[in-house]
């Protein structure tokens, strides 16, 4: 009788945990594996310039802001200590050479067709990362975004962003792309 009890209460808590993980942003997206690779080559670069903790907590707010396109899809308290920092760090992060322009980009894209970001929200937010040299927009958009499986809509709107020539040539010059 007891045997039971204690097994049928392990199914339960089982299912309860397998539930939690199904809901949880953390394990509801496919591309969550992108934004925790970033994160983690993120903390390795920033655990030189502040304490481990600080790094992690910093890495993982800019991961956030970038691949949740400045959105909040969890509340975290750590995190959001240091939401705007992370914000303020965009145009900084290039020196890091965390990612390829196009690789980060085509990430996002992959990302946003995924969780379905309006792509208005897209736009914005990628012309945030364009002036902070991290994902190129214009003419120089990576092409091979187009094959991706329901992307046409975020790719035109990556086209679309205006690049002047001044522009483009800065962005090459600063991420070291021909």
């Amino acid at each position: 009788m007891t045997e039971g009890l204690v097994i049928g209460s392990l199914l339960v808590l089982g299912g309860l945990v397998v539930r939690y993980m199904q809901k949880h942003p953390f394990y509801r997206y496919k591309t969550q594996k992108y934004k925790e690779r970033y994160q983690s080559k993120l903390h390795d670069a920033l655990e030189h310039r502040s304490d481990s903790s600080g790094a992690y907590w910093f890495s993982r707010a800019i991961a956030d802001y970038i691949f949740d396109f400045g959105q909040r899809t969890y509340h975290d308290y750590h995190v959001e200590q240091y939401e705007k920092r992370a914000e303020s760090e965009i145009p900084h992060l290039y020196h890091l050479r965390i990612e390829e322009p196009s690789t980060l980009c085509q990430h996002l894209v992959e990302r946003a067709v995924e969780m379905k970001v309006p792509a208005t929200v897209f736009g914005m937010h990628m012309r945030v990362l364009w002036r902070g040299y991290l994902v190129p927009v214009g003419r120089i958009t990576p092409k091979n975004i187009q094959s991706i499986p329901g992307s046409a809509v975020y790719y035109a709107e990556l086209s679309n962003l205006p690049a002047s020539k001044e522009d483009v040539q800065r962005f090459m010059e600063k991420t070291e792309e021909s």
